[in-house]
C-alpha cells in the first residue's frame, strides 16, 4: 500500500459519534455514544459557544470527533461517562 492508501485508511477511521441534544431552557444536555472507549480517552473542549468532543476507541484505534456550535455561551455543569455513553450537562451563561 502506497502513502496515499495509508492516508485514506487513516482518515476513514475518524467518525462522528451519535449525538442527542436536549434543551430545558437553562441547560443543554448532550448525550454522545462513544462505545469502545474509556473515560481517559475522551476530550471535551468548551469555547464560549462551541463544544467539541473527541475520543479514541481503545480496541480498534478508531477516532470519534464532533463539534457543536450553539447560539448561546455555555460552561460545563456535569459530566458522566458510563457504558460507552457520555452525558454532559452544559449550563447556559448567555442567551446569545
Amino acid at each position: 500500500m502506497g502513502p496515499q492508501g495509508r492516508e485514506e485508511s487513516r482518515l476513514k477511521k475518524v467518525m462522528e459519534p451519535v449525538i442527542s441534544l436536549f434543551d430545558d431552557g437553562k441547560c443543554l444536555r448532550v448525550i454522545a455514544e462513544l462505545s469502545g472507549t474509556v473515560e481517559e480517552k475522551i476530550s471535551i473542549d468548551l469555547e464560549k459557544t462551541v463544544v467539541a468532543i473527541s475520543a479514541t476507541d481503545t480496541g480498534s484505534g478508531k477516532k470519534f470527533k464532533k463539534c457543536i456550535a450553539l447560539p448561546f455561551e455555555i460552561r460545563l455543569g456535569k459530566k458522566k461517562f458510563q457504558n460507552g455513553v457520555l452525558d454532559l450537562t452544559l449550563e447556559k451563561t448567555s442567551s446569545g
